[in-house]
This record gives structure tokens, C-alpha cells and sequence, in this order.
């Protein structure tokens, strides 16, 4: 399986709002850009599209932007790779001899990327994140 930079992207944004959940406050698209070296534009067009499946919700405003659209703990890996990339496994002919596998293959793939979650994620990221120290 290849992850694409869209896939990518979409989980280093809704990983970064995961890490903004308890604040409520909102992110704006240019900050996740700039601090993941995403392409604004490829991520506004994600980000669309994870409102669209109720992942995120946008704020307007001057202080807008971005916040999850339920608790990070509900949202998996695989929900927002398949939001951006539909199924895991797509067939290019159904009368192949293989369907079985490519199901099979397509259960364990899921399997993976739907027990993993943005509270998970998040929490593994807080906790490796360098402490700050400071000398007086």
C-alpha cells in the first residue's frame, strides 16, 4: 500500500487539530501549512474535503480556522484515509481470480488503520515532543 502526500497531509492536519482539541481553539489552514511543509492551496482542498465527512469543522472570522468535528478518540487513521482516497484497496476488474486476497488484504489493512486514533496519536506526540529547558 502507498500513502499518498494527500493521505499524508490530511493526517498531519487532523493529527495537529487533535492536538489542539482540549483548547478549542480553532488552527488556521496557513499555520498547519507552514509547520508540516504542505502546499496551502493542496491544503485547503483537504481540508473541504474532511469537512465534508463531518472530520473537521471551519470557524469564521479573525480568530477562525479549523477544529475537529468530534472527539479525537473517534476518528481513526482509516476514516480520514478513506474521507481523501476512498477504499483501501481498489479492484481495477471484479471477475479476478485474486478477489479473495484483495478482500482479505483489504480487511487487514483496515483492521490496522481503524484501530489506531487521533487521541492515540496525539498523545504519543505530546509525549515525545522535547521538553524546553531553562537555565537561569
Amino acid at each position: 500500500m502507498k500513502i499518498s502526500a494527500k493521505e499524508e497531509y490530511a493526517c498531519s492536519a487532523v493529527l495537529e487539530l487533535s492536538l489542539n482539541y482540549e483548547t478549542d481553539a480553532p488552527v488556521r489552514v496557513q499555520d498547519i501549512a507552514e509547520r508540516h511543509g504542505i502546499p496551502m492551496k493542496f491544503l485547503f482542498q483537504i481540508m473541504q474535503i474532511l469537512k465534508r465527512v463531518d472530520i473537521v469543522r471551519s470557524r469564521r472570522g479573525t480568530e477562525g480556522g479549523y477544529v475537529l468535528g468530534r472527539h479525537p478518540g473517534q476518528i481513526t487513521v482509516g476514516d480520514v484515509i478513506r474521507a481523501v482516497s476512498g477504499p483501501f484497496v481498489q479492484l481495477s476488474c471484479s471477475d479476478s481470480g485474486f478477489k479473495p486476497i484483495w478482500n482479505d488484504l483489504d480487511r487487514a489493512i483496515a483492521g490496522v488503520l481503524n484501530s489506531v486514533t487521533f487521541e492515540e496519536l496525539a498523545r504519543d506526540a505530546r509525549a515525545n515532543r522535547p521538553q524546553l529547558m531553562y537555565h537561569i
